[in-house]
């Protein structure tokens, strides 16, 4: 089983290089998707709550996330406080999540896996990289903010360098779809071709 990495900045592309890995075959792990799930942990909202207001909780108990990740990404030590809160679950559900996983290939779509130390563990990582420019655009259409917010929001992510990967593929995203699923797809039949190679 090939464990790869899929990783880059928010509104990258990345988890649509993901995806699409996954409409090919692999078996998909969704970092964003764990990371809310870990916010719903009672421990994990308390702590939220004692270190950044009541007010970054929601009426029905859940973590207001539009509350909170304006605290966050506009100050990079509110950013610190949280990941220490929420990583250390988080991490235990993300190496549950591959463990239990048994396909050919596992992509962990994942911003945060160099932070996590988890490029170190995969047998390769994709980084999806796009224009800092592009990335506010595709925030905004998204997510409906105004342009501060997704600057702000953009301004506020920064992610550490990979680190003794075993292989690195890059991926750009220019705003053009199609470029980007070729690219994904060559990227995607070197992997697969990786899966096939017996193990020396």
């Amino acid at each position: 089983m090939l464990r790869i990495g899929v990783t880059g900045l928010m509104a990258s592309g990345k988890s649509t290089v993901a995806r699409r890995f996954e409409e090919r075959g692999a078996v998909r792990i969704d970092g964003d998707a764990l990371g809310w799930e870990a916010l719903r942990i009672p421990a994990v909202r308390d702590r939220i709550a004692a270190t950044f207001g009541a007010e970054t909780i929601a009426p029905d108990g859940a973590v207001d996330r539009a509350r909170l990740g304006a605290v966050v990404f506009a100050d990079f030590a509110a950013m610190a406080k949280l990941d220490a809160i929420v990583q250390p679950p988080l991490l235990a559900m993300v190496r549950r999540s591959l463990d239990e996983s048994v396909a050919p290939v596992v992509v962990l779509d994942a911003a945060m896996l160099a932070s996590w130390g988890l490029d170190r563990e995969m047998d390769g990582v994709v980084e999806v990289k796009a224009p800092e420019p592009l990335r506010i655009a595709r925030l905004r259409a998204a997510r409906g903010y105004g342009a501060e917010e997704a600057e702000r929001r953009v301004r506020g992510q920064a992610l550490p360098p990979l680190h003794a990967v075993k292989r690195h593929w890059v991926v750009v995203n220019d705003a053009d779809a199609a470029a980007l699923r070729a690219r994904a797809d060559q990227v995607w039949g070197e992997i697969v071709s990786l899966a096939a190679t017996p193990e020396p």
